[in-house]
């Protein structure tokens, strides 16, 4: 045999070995995609938690038809000084968004009330401070305290609900089992109206529409609450809050929970909260109402926006411990969509 073929057939046999390992390359490839998303939780990376798509109890029909028009997120970036801080939420929901103590005259002005820490679980996530005998409402010393972030008129539309919008808000949050509570209220999430209207012709803004709380219950202990407001009546009356769902306060306290809402604001509306533990996925409350008054505005100005942090009442002060509270908040998403 000629040198010449001799070359050409070791040239054939080695296209052959590069071709085969090029479609093994091609198999493994395809079957690590199809394959387990484990992930390590190793402290130098959160884990991944799986969203409000996937996994979990079965999804309310409406969840899954939701197609997304906007999507607003604020997240914490590991900010070491709270002007950062205060800037990244003022950044996302508008100049005047954030009620810390911190921030009014006869206040407690000395110490930031929203930090940022960093853990392996979630990342980086605010930290929200509470502290029994010198923080105020807003400068103002009554009979309750208040830490919280929030949308409102200056803020986009694109974080704010009118009539008829549905509209789906995502975060992380963790408390721990210790936090003293009362029998009066300790609230972490708020769904509020602005109601353009002083005579209650549609219920009013003065009352949440939706709360995620807390209590101290004499029988049964610490109790976690979602609970409803219809508002006042037309003669300014106040209507009872009706509770959605009461469950233990152990089923989520020193661990991070993820909870997801989703609202239509409408007389006849629709409300959805899921909240669910992040370590094993297990879900904490389940709530899924129709025909629910999500709505309480008289004008096309008006609108509902949602609060986060710690607004709690100080009328049984000997009950709250005198040590720092910290609730920790991660991740929040804030999305408009059509269903």
């Amino acid at each position: 045999m000629s040198t010449n073929n001799k070359n050409e057939n070791v040239l054939q046999e080695t296209l052959i070995v590069l071709f085969y390992f090029f479609l093994i390359a091609l198999v493994v490839t395809a079957v690590s995609a199809c394959g387990s998303s484990s992930q390590s939780n190793s402290p130098s990376q959160p884990v991944a938690v799986p969203d409000s798509q996937g996994g979990g109890a079965p999804l309310p029909e409406e969840q899954e038809d939701f197609t997304l028009v906007s999507e607003v997120i604020l997240s914490a970036t590991g900010a070491t000084s709270a002007s950062e801080t205060y800037a990244s939420i003022e950044s996302v929901f508008g100049e005047g968004s954030i009620e810390a103590p911190d921030l009014f005259a006869g206040d407690h002005t000395s110490t930031p009330h929203i930090l940022e820490e960093t853990d392996s679980v979630v990342g980086p996530h605010f930290v929200f401070l509470a502290h029994r005998d010198d923080d105020f409402n807003k400068g103002d010393q009554s009979d309750r305290q208040r830490n919280e972030i929030k949308t409102y008129d200056k803020s986009d539309d694109e974080v704010l609900g009118f009539e008829g919008e549905t509209m789906q808000f995502e975060w992380y949050f963790y408390v721990a089992s210790d936090m003293s509570l009362t029998s009066k209220f300790s609230h972490f999430f708020q769904l509020k109206a602005r109601n353009d209207s002083e005579d209650n012709s549609n219920g009013n803004d003065d009352q949440p529409v939706i709360t995620l709380s807390a209590v101290e219950k004499d029988s049964s202990g610490k109790e976690l609450q979602v609970r409803h407001s219809v508002g006042f009546n037309s003669d300014g009356s106040r209507t009872s809050d009706v509770y959605l769902v009461r469950a233990n306060w152990s089923d989520i306290a020193d661990e991070w929970v993820k909870v997801f809402v989703q609202a239509t604001f409408a007389e006849e509306g629709h409300f959805i909260m899921q909240i669910t533990r992040v370590g094993d996925g297990a879900t904490i409350i389940d709530i899924n109402e129709t025909n629910i008054d999500m709505w309480r505005g008289v004008s096309d100005e008006d609108f509902i926006r949602p609060k986060w942090g710690i607004y709690r009442s100080t009328a049984e002060v000997n009950k709250l411990r005198q040590q720092e509270e910290r609730v920790k908040f991660a991740d929040f998403v804030i999305r408009k969509g059509t269903l």
